[in-house]
């Protein structure tokens, strides 16, 4: 009995330790899925956030290719009008006048006859067209993503160098060096602040202890 009572007085420190290491392990295993979940959610919402905007130029683009028969066209006039419709219309007009004298619209300009852009333009629409995105969460899904993602900048940069436009907000320029992260200056304009902290522990016992400078 004495034995056995000091073996439990000489080993208490283990049997804290133990204690605490399983429940480390339960919480910290916990935290980690709600944490890594939220963090996935994260960056899936900005690297489809990316592409849509691909998506979107792609769609400008195209609606202003010459062979695009809604490209320039007027908009249609009715056939008849009552006086009624006639003074509203008027009316319309001359308060548009009022606010901008020159009456000017507002357009793009229609991109030049081009075989080889309009090839590059139909590309980017098929890497970026949402249907044909997979949001399974899977390996292959997401590696086929990042290679479309890549493959869409450098398309919609090869488009911009032919009609000698520039991106404004930066975020066709960017995909990281290895084509899975959005670039950091979009995020500066939208006001957004992402930091990382370098990870340096690979033992749970390692866990929240700061690296030593060498």
């Amino acid at each position: 009995m004495d034995e056995d009572w000091f073996d439990s007085v000489l080993n208490l420190e283990d049997e804290y330790y133990e204690e605490g290491y399983k429940q480390g392990v339960e919480d910290g295993a916990k935290a980690g899925r709600i944490e890594g979940r939220l963090f996935g959610l994260e960056k899936g919402f900005e690297k489809y956030v990316e592409m849509g905007k691909l998506n979107g130029k792609a769609c400008v683009w195209a609606a202003r290719m010459p062979s695009n028969p809604y490209s320039a066209e007027p908009e249609p006039e009715s056939a008849a009008e009552t006086p009624t419709q006639e003074s509203n219309v008027k009316t319309e007009e001359s308060r548009s006048e009022t606010k901008t004298p020159n009456n000017a619209k507002s357009a793009l300009a229609s991109l030049p006859s081009n075989a080889r852009l309009e090839k590059h333009i139909r590309t980017l629409y098929a890497l970026t067209e949402a249907e044909s995105l997979s949001t399974q969460n899977t390996e292959d899904s997401v590696s086929d993503f990042d290679d479309r993602f890549k493959r869409a900048v450098s398309k919609a940069k090869v488009i911009q160098n032919i009609i000698g436009e520039r991106s404004t907000d930066g975020d066709v320029a960017g995909a990281s060096s290895n084509g899975k992260e959005a670039t950091t200056a979009a995020h500066k304009d939208r006001g957004i602040k992402i930091t990382r902290a370098t990870v340096t522990e690979k033992n749970m016992e390692d866990f929240g202890r700061k690296a030593s400078s060498p």
